[in-house]
């Protein structure tokens, strides 16, 4: 048995917007089990999540290696979905381990973070998502960039939703510009 193990993520943390991640200590686990004619996602997680070839895993895997053998996979997973912390880039990722381990495809770390912030769209929440700790990274003319810090151990406090909320939502009530004035004191007040 094959088990990947991805941790949630918070990111556009104080001034890095689309840039700061941190990896949190709540898990996606997903044990690949039995070959099987069809692809089958157990999880406990309700309707909403496909068990099938649509699951955001499978359909990820099957992005970059197409010709994977069916399996049965069991999915847990302690990450409220659409809540901020990064519960589809898990999904990616995941889906990105799960390429790598079934057709042997021995990515690098940083062919990962590449694969999953083309999917995603920017590197702050998979990028930590694939390398653990804290991350600051941006796409710059197309490529993306990143570097890894140590984060010292501390808790954190989450304040979860209700409501669940999907980042292309959530980023339709934002601003299309900035002033640059407000912005800077934005970014120079959590460093003075």
């Amino acid at each position: 048995m094959i088990r990947i193990q991805v941790p949630a993520t918070t990111a556009n943390l104080g001034p890095g917007f689309d840039s700061c991640g941190l990896a949190l200590s709540l898990y996606l686990t997903l044990d690949v089990l039995e070959e099987a004619t069809e692809w089958y996602v157990a999880h406990d997680l309700g309707g909403g999540i496909p068990t099938d070839a649509t699951n955001v895993i499978v359909e990820t895997a099957l992005s970059i290696a197409p010709d994977l053998t069916p399996h049965r996979l069991q999915m847990a997973c302690d990450i409220p979905a659409a809540r901020g912390l990064g519960s589809s880039s898990a999904a990616v990722v995941a889906g990105i381990e799960l390429a790598n381990a079934l057709a042997n495809l021995e990515l690098t770390p940083e062919r990962k973070v590449e694969i999953a912030a083309e999917i995603e769209g920017h590197p702050d929440n998979v990028a930590p998502a694939v390398l653990g700790n804290f991350v600051v990274g941006a796409k710059l003319d197309g490529e993306d960039f990143y570097v890894r810090h140590l984060f010292p151990d501390c808790a954190l406090l989450a304040f979860i939703p209700q409501e669940s909320l999907l980042t292309s939502e959530s980023r339709g009530v934002l601003p299309n510009e900035l002033a640059i004035k407000k912005q800077s004191k934005r970014v120079a007040s959590p460093m003075s």
